[in-house]
């Protein structure tokens, strides 16, 4: 048995730590008294506690990662740092539990929308979390917000992201009594691009970042995707239906398999694949085991890659390794699921296709679902 004294030296100890935790979190202001909080170029439009379990939203709907979401405070922001800026952002922080961190959180595609499911499961692991529309709110496959205002560009490029991430440690430190100890972001796709940006531009925001399959280079990744998109729409009968993509898979794996001296239905090496689709061409009537004549030259334009007026290569073209997976992304997108890399969809929702690609020499299966 210890001594009694150690007994009771341990018992202060604990008497002194939980009070000095209690200490800390009532020097905080409360969720609703947040709203009065002053930050610049920044309106407070709610804050409010949640009680556990009863989160919902017209947008999110009431879904199971919502059930056991703990008490949190939830801060609801617009922040405006031009004239044409409408930045909107959430910062969910526990109510009790906090781990001490902060979590930012990245978006897919052209954002226009915070996920709620995303702070949830940042919440529901301890961290403080935040998420921002990046200054519009729409369909994260369309751009038409940006036309004519250079300003939410710039909002969507790189000032939403870092104004949440400053912001968001503002709300905690009033909230808390103490900002946090150890911040981090995470995104994949265009998320991906965003952490870039943040530890390019603004080191100092987070102590590290989690860049998932970083759509980096934006203007030369869409100029891919519009290639794709004509070479699939502008001709008629060019557009490969997801039943073609079987016969294609198979196609290419008969070409390149065995380029390794094994045949195991995997390519070992997709950059030494010289597939040619042209002996897959229908000799008669199309099917679903053959592709038409413009589906032949839609398919090498895509494994060709973007290309300008003068022949030179925009970006690195897909590898030739196919194979099915569960759902697509939009037209010509390189759409991604939570916690995997991106990849080409071809034209159309309907379109489900697995495959690999190649970016600066590296060669990784990618999976297409909605970004």
């Amino acid at each position: 048995m210890q001594p009694q004294w150690r007994k009771s030296l341990f018992g202060i100890w604990l008497l002194l730590a939980t009070l000095s935790t209690i200490s800390a979190r009532a020097a905080g202001t409360p969720c609703e008294g947040l709203s009065a909080l002053k930050l610049p170029d920044t309106s407070i439009t709610a804050a409010q506690v949640v009680a556990a379990g009863t989160f919902s939203s017209p947008a999110a709907g009431s879904q199971p990662v919502f059930k056991d979401l703990p008490e949190f405070c939830r801060v609801q922001a617009e922040i405006k740092p031009s004239k044409d800026s409408d930045i909107k952002m959430e910062v969910w922080m526990p109510v009790s539990g906090w781990n001490g961190k902060f979590q930012g959180l990245g978006n897919g595609g052209f954002a226009g929308s915070i996920s709620y499911p995303e702070l949830a499961i940042a919440v529901k692991s301890g961290y403080a979390s935040a998420m921002t529309d990046t200054g519009h709110t729409g369909s994260a496959v369309s751009a038409d917000w940006a036309l004519g205002h250079p300003e939410k560009i710039i909002d969507f490029g790189y000032r939403a992201v870092h104004e949440m991430t400053v912001h968001a440690k503002a709300i905690m430190q009033a909230f808390y009594g103490n900002g946090p100890k150890h911040s981090y972001f995470a995104g994949c796709s265009n998320g991906g691009r965003q952490a870039l940006m943040e530890a390019q531009r603004y080191p100092a925001d987070y102590d590290g970042i989690i860049a998932g399959a970083p759509a980096w280079n934006w203007t030369h990744l869409l100029a891919d995707a519009a290639w794709n998109a004509q070479a699939t729409l502008t001709v008629a009968g060019s557009y490969i239906s997801a039943d073609k993509v079987p016969v294609i898979a198979t196609a290419v794996r008969d070409a390149c398999d065995a380029q390794d001296g094994v045949k195991d239905g995997i390519v070992a090496d997709p950059r030494k694949c010289g597939f040619d689709p042209a002996p897959i061409q229908c000799k008669s009537e199309d099917t679903s085991s053959c592709l038409t004549a413009e589906q032949v030259v839609a398919l090498k334009k895509i494994y060709a890659g973007a290309h300008d007026s003068k022949g030179k290569q925009i970006i690195p073209a897909f590898s030739l390794e196919v194979k099915k997976a569960p759902a697509a992304g939009p037209p010509g997108s390189r759409a991604r699921r939570p916690g995997q890399h991106c990849c080409l969809s071809l034209p159309m929702a309907s379109t489900r296709i697995w495959c690999s690609t190649i970016r600066n020499g590296t060669s990784r299966p990618l999976t297409s679902t909605a970004a």
